[in-house]
């Protein structure tokens, strides 16, 4: 099952979607397809200021270019800090025209309060008038709450189960409920919320009972994560080991070895078992050089855990592991060992559940 709000299966109505997009007069600049649009986003990233205006002038000459305006979705939304108007501008332009395009799955077509609170109000109105009018488009309901999501959690999670009463047997539904509801539980000033992530569990349980094989291993991390949260450990353990016995044949990943290993290392620490524990935190670096899908980076809550304990030399060869097989963090990882061995608990930032 896709994690987030971005990656998702394309939508019977996409079909609709595209013979629209011909019938109004894309130009032979777009993608052919609109599912691509999300990833003419991400290369957005990577646009100069020239190249965006280059992209400007073909779209008027051609408004229906829908590939230039992906990409400038992207443009703008790295530089939304300081000019997050033109970025609202284009993304409204999806809303108001595609609203079933799936570059509005993407997270640079996110309208942030904090940059552009009047776009945001626009965009807040444009799909409140799309749910009124197609109450059982589930591809509008999946784009409407994920521009919420972020901002309005509440609403987002009223949309989401509108769409799941569409589609009661689609897993995704039930999927994203339960992200929705483990993300607000991880915003607890005091840590995480053990209420909010027994809500978690139970949506992720019904996710986990609609899904196929390969669906369910990959609801197992959310899981087992959610269960130590909500102090079930006896759960967190049968999905932790659920995971590290999960067929071989559908771990093309380090997930399961990683996030299986890292559940049963904090349920040895709670039961005051370093040892354990520390034998865990090593298992969850062993991953075979495999990348760690779910978050794209390896876990540091059970490391910040036993530093807190003292017990450094486990933590050591555990950040030396993932040097192995998170390329992209090398940089923080060295740091990070530099400040374990002068005795330092190093700020890990977001990367532990």
């Amino acid at each position: 099952m896709a994690g987030a709000w971005g990656k998702r299966p394309v939508p019977s109505g996409q079909a609709i979607l595209l013979a629209l997009a011909i019938v109004i007069g894309v130009g032979p600049a777009a993608p052919a397809r609109t599912q691509d649009l999300g990833q003419e986003a991400e290369k957005g990233r990577g646009l100069s200021a020239a190249e965006a205006a280059a992209l400007e002038q073909r779209l008027l000459d051609n408004p229906q270019d829908l590939g230039a305006r992906a990409q400038l979705v992207g443009y703008y939304h790295a530089g939304r800090r300081t000019n997050p108007r033109r970025h609202t501008q284009h993304v409204l332009w999806f809303i108001r025209n595609l609203p079933e395009s799936e570059v509005l799955a993407s997270r640079r077509a996110h309208i942030s309060p904090m940059f552009d609170a009047d776009g945001y109000l626009a965009a807040k109105r444009a799909w409140q008038r799309l749910v009124r009018r197609e109450p059982d488009n589930v591809a509008i309901l999946r784009h409407a709450a994920g521009f919420h999501g972020s901002s309005e959690a509440a609403v987002a999670a009223a949309l989401l189960r509108q769409a799941e009463g569409v589609e009661p047997s689609n897993p995704e539904w039930a999927g994203e409920l339960g992200r929705l509801a483990w993300r607000e539980a991880r915003r607890f000033p005091d840590g995480r919320d053990p209420a909010g992530a027994a809500r978690a569990l139970v949506h992720f349980e019904r996710a986990h009972g609609l899904s196929g094989p390969a669906d369910r291993v990959d609801l197992l991390p959310d899981l087992a994560l959610a269960a130590f949260a909500a102090g079930d450990h006896e759960k967190a353990r049968t999905h932790a080991v659920a995971l590290l016995e999960s067929d071989p044949n559908l771990r093309d990943r380090g997930d399961p070895l990683h996030y299986g290993n890292l559940v049963l290392g904090h349920i040895a620490l709670s039961a005051n078992d370093l040892e354990g524990a520390g034998t865990h935190l090593l298992a969850a670096g062993r991953t075979r050089r495999l990348p760690i899908e779910r978050t794209g980076a390896p876990d540091m809550s059970l490391a910040k855990a036993l530093l807190e304990r003292g017990e450094s030399a486990a933590v050591l060869e555990y950040l030396e592991l993932c040097l192995d097989f998170w390329p992209a963090g090398e940089e923080r990882l060295k740091d990070w060992i530099v400040l374990v061995e002068a005795g330092l608990v190093p700020d890990f930032g977001p990367l532990a559940f």
